[in-house]
């Protein structure tokens, strides 16, 4: 796992996706993520917790990301703090449970 194994960056180069729960498992530990720009990716990775790349990056560009981020520690500490925002405001299990489980109530009283 993330916690037992620290990471300093998440990539997924993907050339399709859904919505990817490894990104959101990576993000809920506050790990950056360097992504291409597909599916469900486009909406968990912003400008404050990742990197998204072309959908066909090339070698380049995936290596281009990763230094930028490893390369200035500032801007990864960011990009660390941006990501469990990111999962708090969006992606938290028991927040969303809570929150799909009070609209059911509200169905019901209807």
């Amino acid at each position: 796992t993330y916690i037992t194994h620290p990471v300093d960056v998440f990539v997924n180069v993907s050339s399709t996706e859904g919505t990817p729960v490894s990104i959101m498992e990576a993000i809920s530990c506050g790990i950056p993520v360097t992504a291409t720009a597909v599916g469900g990716n486009v909406e968990i990775v912003q400008e404050r917790n990742g990197f998204l790349l072309a959908e066909n990056p090339t070698p380049d560009e995936i290596a281009d990301a990763l230094l930028s981020v490893m390369d200035a520690r500032e801007l990864w500490l960011e990009k660390r703090k941006g990501s469990r925002e990111v999962w708090q405001e969006r992606y938290n299990e028991t927040k969303n449970f809570e929150a799909f489980a009070h609209r059911l109530v509200e169905i019901r009283k209807r």
